[in-house]
This record gives C-alpha cells, sequence and structure tokens, in this order.
C-alpha cells in the first residue's frame, strides 16, 4: 500500500521526467498535489497525459470525462483558434480548441484510419 507522501513523490519524479512545462508555476509537491486531487494516483496514467503534452491536471481530467484517451489527445493538430501545430492535449489546456472539435480530429482520424 502507498502512502499519500510515497505516492507524491512518485508523481513528482513523473512531472519532473517531463521538465518545467510538466509542473507550470508551481513547485513539484504541488504539482503532484494537482495530478492526485484531479483523481490521477496512477502514475503510469499521469506519465501517459504529459506525454501527449497535456500538463495540466485539470485539462487531463476534463478530457478523461469527455472519453478523451492519453493517446488521443496526443494527436497533433493545427486545428483550433491559434494557428501552430500541436497535441490536442496541449491545446485544450491551452484553451486553443474546444472538446467538441477535438472529439470531430479524433473521429476523422478513425475513420480514416
Amino acid at each position: 500500500m502507498t502512502t499519500q507522501a510515497g505516492l507524491i513523490r512518485a508523481v513528482a519524479e513523473i512531472i519532473k521526467r517531463h521538465g518545467e512545462a510538466g509542473r507550470g508555476n508551481a513547485s513539484m509537491e504541488e504539482a503532484a498535489r494537482r495530478w492526485i486531487d484531479a483523481g490521477f494516483e496512477e502514475v503510469d496514467e499521469i506519465d501517459e497525459w504529459l506525454a501527449a503534452r497535456c500538463y495540466s491536471a485539470e485539462g487531463a481530467q476534463i478530457l478523461d470525462r469527455a472519453g478523451i484517451t492519453p493517446a488521443q489527445a496526443g494527436m497533433r493538430t493545427r486545428a483550433g483558434t491559434a494557428d501552430y501545430e500541436e497535441t490536442i492535449g496541449y491545446k485544450i489546456t491551452e484553451g486553443d480548441l474546444t472538446i467538441d472539435e477535438a472529439r470531430r480530429i479524433i473521429t476523422s482520424a478513425f475513420w480514416n484510419s
């Protein structure tokens, strides 16, 4: 059984592997707590969200609740309000892509693959 302190340390280590963007303006411990508070307690899952460049626990929570997986969030797109190519997860957390747009991109990629 993992203690809360042990879980925070494990999550902080995962965040650290993803660099500064992974923790934002927060301390490593605070960033880890945000993921845990958002309901993410599986270190591998947090790693998948961060690999999809979804650096916000709250953003990952929104995507997860919408039924979008980390693998889908990692798909790259130019769609959205800002014209740059980035992952769905990144654009969602930056407010440059809506969940509905993300769903259309994911559905299109599924049916055209």
